[in-house]
């Protein structure tokens, strides 16, 4: 009777960038649900380091996306269904709103996601002020991810 020997190899733990690729992946998991977005969505993402982010949509097959610094110059006015601003500076948001607005339109959200230097649940509050100036407002928040989902404001119209 053959004997069956066990080997027990020890596993290595996860490289770095196996572990970043992981969080980006479910990030943009969570945005996609948050946002209700359809394969075939257009997506704008503001901000800054976000060619893992651009790949990331891409891999999950949504081939319009593209990335935009806050202040440059874009290259088209495509409008999107969602604007997502990650990692700007706070000098930056106001603009990275206005550019978040203009691309998102009448129908598309802006997400403002945490990992922008947002640090303090009180930073949501602020962020919305920001906000409203540009004429979007709050559709839900996730005060433990430090993300605000915004939307165009629209003004009731007044009877003649």
């Amino acid at each position: 009777m053959p004997v069956l020997s066990e080997v027990v190899a020890e596993s290595e733990p996860p490289s770095p960038a196996l572990l970043a690729d992981a969080r980006r992946a479910a990030l943009v998991e969570r945005v996609w649900a948050v946002a209700h977005l359809p394969p075939s969505a257009h997506v704008a993402i503001i901000g800054r380091h976000t060619l893992p982010l651009v790949l990331e949509f891409l891999r999950r097959g949504c081939s319009a996306v593209r990335s935009l610094r806050p202040g440059a110059p874009a290259p088209d006015c495509e409008s999107a269904n969602l604007a997502w601003i990650v990692d700007v500076a706070d000098d930056e948001l106001d603009e990275a709103l206005r550019a978040a607005r203009s691309r998102a339109g009448h129908t598309g959200r802006v997400i403002v996601e945490g990992a922008s230097g947002l640090s303090r649940v009180r930073d949501l509050s602020r962020i919305r002020d920001r906000a409203v100036a540009q004429g979007l407002d709050v559709v839900s928040f996730d005060h433990n991810a430090l993300r605000l989902v915004l939307a165009t404001v629209r003004r009731p119209a007044l009877a003649a």
